[in-house]
Formats: C-alpha cells, sequence, structure tokens
C-alpha cells in the first residue's frame, strides 16, 4: 500500500475539520491543536490552501474559512455523486413526514459519513449533523454489511469472538430479509452519540476513541437484542436504517430516520422502514433514472403508512392540510 503524503493527509484533515463548523471561522491555534500538529507545521499547511483558494484568511483576526474553491469541488462532487443532491432534497419531506431528524451516509474507506441531514432529534443521543462520520464497524452503517461482499461483513464484525460474529452474522441475514435494521435507544447510545460529537471537535483525541470503542462493544449487543428479536411491545428505538442501492444492486447509501419522541411498537416501525424505503427509491429513480432491478419494488399500504407524521408515528390530532403526494413526487 502507498503511504500517502504526510502534506496531503493535514490539508485533507484541515478541510474535514472545517467543514464541521460552517460559518464558523477558526484559528491556527484552534485547528492545530485539534489535529495535533504544530503550529508551525500546520501554518504552512493553512497557507498553501489558502493560496489555492480553499481556505479564506481573515487578516485581522487571523482566522481561516473554506474558501470559494471547496465550492466549484462541491458543485463538481454532486454532478459526479447525485445520490447526494437527490438525498438532500428527499430528506427534508421524509422528516416531516415521519417527525424525526433523517440522515443520509455514505460508505468512504472504513468510516461513514453523513452527507445530507435533515428534521429534528427529540433525543441528544441520535442527534447528527452533515459531516459527521462514525466507524464502519457493527452496529453501524447496517445494510452496507448486509448486502455487502464477504471481506466488507469480515471489516464491519470487526474483532469479536466466534460467538459473537455468529450472531452478528445472524442479525444481518435478518436485516437482509426484512430490509431495514433497528438500532436501540438507551444510556450506552446516547453516550455513544455524545462521544462521536466531540470526535468530530477533536479527531486526534486518543483518549474519545478508547471511549467510542468501548460504547460500540455495548451498543453492539442492543443492536443484537433488537434485530434477532421481534419488536412487539413499544420499545426506545434510536434509529431506523435502510439501503439506498445503485444501478448495479451495490448500496451507494444508507438513509436513517431517529430522534423518535416516544417509543415505538412493531407495527410502528415497519411503518416508519416502509416510508424509508419509499424515499430510498425515489432518490435512486432521481439520480440514477431508475431503481435496482432485482430489489422488491416497495409500495406503502396507504392505510398502514401515509405521508403524515400525525398517523406513522400513530398520535391523535388529526391536520386539516390535503394528502402530501408520494414519495419522491412533488406537487
Amino acid at each position: 500500500m502507498v503511504k500517502p503524503a504526510l502534506a496531503a493527509t493535514r490539508a485533507a484533515a484541515v478541510l474535514d475539520y472545517l467543514s464541521m463548523r460552517p460559518g464558523r471561522p477558526c484559528t491556527l491555534t484552534e485547528i492545530a491543536g485539534a489535529l495535533r500538529v504544530s503550529p508551525a507545521s500546520m501554518l504552512a499547511v493553512l497557507a498553501a490552501l489558502a493560496d489555492a483558494g480553499y481556505l479564506v484568511r481573515h487578516r485581522a483576526h487571523k482566522t481561516y474559512v473554506l474558501g470559494p474553491a471547496v465550492v466549484a469541488l462541491g458543485q463538481a462532487a454532486m454532478v459526479q455523486n447525485p445520490v447526494v443532491p437527490a438525498a438532500d432534497r428527499e430528506l427534508q419531506l421524509l422528516a416531516d413526514e415521519i417527525d424525526a431528524q433523517c440522515a443520509a451516509s455514505v460508505l468512504m474507506g472504513d468510516e461513514l459519513v453523513a452527507v445530507a441531514v435533515a428534521g429534528r432529534t427529540r433525543r441528544p443521543g441520535t442527534w447528527t449533523r452533515v459531516g459527521v462520520r462514525a466507524p464502519f464497524v457493527a452496529p453501524f452503517g447496517v445494510p452496507f454489511a448486509a448486502f455487502g461482499t464477504d471481506s466488507l461483513r469480515r471489516a464491519w464484525r470487526g474483532p469479536h469472538d466466534d460467538g459473537i460474529s455468529a450472531e452478528l452474522d445472524r442479525a444481518l441475514a435478518v436485516v437482509r430479509a426484512r430490509g431495514y435494521a433497528v438500532n436501540r435507544d438507551g444510556e450506552a447510545r446516547e453516550r455513544l452519540g455524545a462521544a462521536l460529537g466531540s470526535l468530530g471537535d477533536d479527531p486526534a483525541n486518543d483518549r474519545l476513541r478508547r471511549e467510542v470503542d468501548s460504547l460500540i462493544a455495548l451498543h453492539t449487543e442492543d443492536f443484537l437484542v433488537l434485530n434477532l428479536d421481534k419488536v412487539d411491545s413499544p420499545r426506545d428505538i434510536a434509529h431506523v436504517t435502510v439501503p439506498v442501492f445503485g444501478p448495479d444492486d451495490e448500496v451507494v447509501m444508507i438513509l436513517t430516520g431517529g430522534g423518535f419522541a416516544r417509543p415505538l411498537g412493531g407495527a410502528e416501525v415497519e411503518a416508519v422502514a416502509d416510508r424509508l424505503k419509499a424515499s430510498a427509491e425515489a432518490i435512486a429513480f432521481a439520480a440514477f433514472g431508475r431503481v435496482s432491478a432485482t430489489r422488491e419494488t416497495v409500495r406503502p399500504d396507504p392505510d398502514r403508512v401515509v405521508p403524515s407524521s400525525v398517523k406513522v408515528l400513530g398520535r391523535e390530532e388529526h391536520s386539516d392540510a390535503p394528502d402530501a403526494p408520494a414519495a419522491g413526487v412533488r406537487r
């Protein structure tokens, strides 16, 4: 494997760091401290990025923000990756209808990265924002592993003992059969969400990384319980996640709905999952002109899943607004 150039690695880390803070100027000291790089070395990286237009330096405050060259890169990236703008458009509709925060994430190497977020969460442990990264290990990014290659599943399982690995494989089979994954909320999940958020602010913090690793182990047990047992009685659900398939049947993105205001029963979980699947198909059609030819098309039962958070989550109140169009359709 080719060893990456140190300057290039640092430049990428700077852009990642600032992308997590849109509109917030950062000083040399702040950036260097967060990335664990000496100020002298970081100054050279920042100067090169500023000269190329990827950063703008405020002369009086001596702070840095992303520059106009990044906008050009982003526009080109949107053209090259049409699934991202398609998800960005669809997520707001989806979030309004299931009354939750919804996120679209892609797999980049050994990390999952949120590329579009809409709506608001009712639980702090499930909150996310564009640019947040999570390791691609159980129980994160389940659809990538469930519908992916054997090598991808091995990477996702990680260094678990044979007993846990077998249980994880069983859970992946369940996810493949029903087309969605469920993660349970709880203290471990809230602590994990907080630790991942803190790690985004301090990406080189080894203590935070060790904390994330230990909390992932606890959360994996919750994932197994929830995905190997049928959800009948209402439970605190952190996330429901579905895949977005590309034209070659590979998972190119995952959609997640989470931060629900109250526990969900089995029928409600399936209703939310069906709504997410419909949005996944709408995104695939908008991005690629068609949905996967070999995947079963989702046709939600209008009596169970309607485009309204009032009915999806079983609320008492009623809306006088006219029925919304089906997923991915705009009036």
